[in-house]
């Protein structure tokens, strides 16, 4: 259970409110953004918005106040509050401007949409913004958002990874500059001409007489003494280092070089394949992405836009023959011509989906005919007189009071009454001959008198009958004198 007090709860359900996610919906991505953030489907979010628009217009005003309040994926701020210097925002001011007309339009005519003004697009609203409260409640805590690199939606970590490396190598990869602890300092040559002090002490003792051998015996034996150090001194040592690859001294004689691993089997593992040739690698050929259209939700957009200004032009000016059966046509012809600019450019298939539904509600709203919203609320009548007395009093939603306590009739009068949805009342006077019929639907009826005249408190005389039908389709009726 939270503890939090309720305005810290509104306070951090604010911080927390969604992004628009625009790459992930249709128009702005407020659906998009309310589904990713709380866990839900965006497409019944979309339902609901449509809905809310189409009965009282509170689903466009919310819609409209959620593109300009909810930040874009990527901003540190949300349009309105770049536009007041608040921060930058990926949003133009031309943009931002045309949308705070709009939420103005709509927000003025919040009501002449779909169900009239009989409080719906209020009530709607409060229902709207509830939801929102009920959703924040069940997840509290935002997800992961993510990376804003322009690609699909996916849940990936908010810190990057560091890189991973692998710290095995194999065996017979060949390795330069590698400390060896076995390798011993680098013989000394000696020059050719060179000679030690033991090959020249034996000349030393040489008679006279053997000069002349001796000198050619020296001579031939300190050449081949000379060329046997040379060839000595110069030959290398063996390198007795485990990383090499290089054979020792003598082992092309003894064995065969190991071959070293092909690069597809590095560890080595396989060398009964490793004559096969090494595999080519495959080219996978490059994925032609379509750049996705703009041409569905710009149409959709200008549609819900020709809609709102028409209902607000029609409750401005109280133009009768704005009724929601026009609405629906304005939109539903921006939308024809969104299709026909579609059907050249080979865009716009999605507005297809649109199109059905807004055209089924042009057909029943025109079949339907205008609502009138005149009898829409509580209303109360009080005649005094016969001259003031309707023949017909109706109510199509609301409370609706007849008030005949102060009437005084001279001749028989016959009085309708109707009700569709809500509450009637009739108040008839004490001493008044009255013949009631009271017929209800699903609802109760309370005090309506019994079938023939009811005289009241002084009886049935001979003075004017008052011949009362009373009839409500859903609610309750109630008849009663005083």
């Amino acid at each position: 259970m939270d503890t939090r007090s309720f305005q810290d709860q509104v306070a951090d359900m604010w911080r927390t409110r969604p992004v628009r996610l625009p790459k992930e919906g249709h128009i702005a991505g407020v659906c998009s953004g309310i589904g990713v953030r709380y866990g839900i489907d965006p497409v019944l979010i979309r339902v609901v918005f449509v809905a809310s628009a189409l009965f009282g217009g509170g689903g466009l005003v919310l819609y409209l106040a959620a593109w300009l309040l909810f930040p874009r994926h990527g901003d540190q701020v949300s349009s309105l509050e770049s536009l007041v210097g608040r921060g930058a925002s990926s949003d133009s001011t031309t943009k931002v401007v045309v949308i705070l007309v709009a939420l103005a339009i709509a927000a003025g005519a919040i009501g002449p949409v779909g169900a009239g003004s009989g409080g719906s697009g209020f009530i709607g609203t409060l229902l709207m913004l509830g939801g929102w409260w009920l959703l924040y409640q069940r997840r509290p805590e935002p997800p992961l958002l993510p990376a804003t690199d322009g690609s699909s939606f996916s849940n990936q970590p908010a810190f990057p990874q560091p890189p991973v490396t692998n710290p095995y190598h194999s065996p017979w990869s060949a390795h330069t500059g590698v400390w060896n602890m076995h390798a011993g300092p680098a013989a000394t040559e000696t020059p050719a001409g060179e000679t030690t002090r033991s090959e020249t002490s034996g000349t030393e003792t040489a008679t006279p007489s053997q000069t002349t051998d001796a000198t050619e015996a020296v001579n031939t034996t300190g050449a081949t003494d000379t060329a046997d150090t040379t060839e000595r001194k110069t030959s290398p040592m063996p390198d007795l280092r485990k990383d090499t690859d290089a054979p020792l001294p003598g082992a092309d004689a003894l064995s065969p070089r190991r071959p070293s691993p092909p690069a597809w089997d590095p560890l080595g593992v396989a060398p009964f394949a490793w004559d096969l040739p090494e595999p080519t690698p495959t080219h996978q050929p490059a994925v032609v992405t379509n750049r996705r259209s703009r041409l569905t939700t710009t149409v959709l957009g200008l549609a819900v836009i020709a809609a709102a200004v028409t209902g607000a032009l029609g409750a401005a000016a109280d133009l009768a023959w704005v009724t929601p059966a026009r609405v629906g046509a304005v939109a539903l012809a921006v939308i024809g011509l969104g299709l026909l600019i579609g059907a050249f450019l080979h865009r716009g298939h999605g507005l297809l989906v649109v199109t059905g539904p807004l055209l089924g509600f042009v057909v029943l709203a025109s079949i339907a005919g205008p609502v009138d919203t005149s009898n829409w609320g509580s209303r109360t009548w009080a005649p005094a007189n016969g001259d003031q007395l309707q023949a017909e009093y109706s109510s199509q939603f609301g409370a609706m009071t007849l008030d005949l306590r102060r009437l005084e009739l001279t001749e028989d009068r016959t009085v309708q009454v109707d009700g569709r949805f809500g509450s009637v009342e009739v108040l008839l006077p004490e001493n008044l001959d009255v013949r009631a019929d009271c017929t209800i639907g699903p609802g109760e009826i309370k005090g309506c008198p019994g079938p023939g005249i009811d005289g009241g408190a002084d009886g049935v005389d001979d003075g004017p009958v008052l011949n009362l039908k009373a009839n409500m389709e859903f609610g309750s009726l109630e008849v009663r004198r005083g």
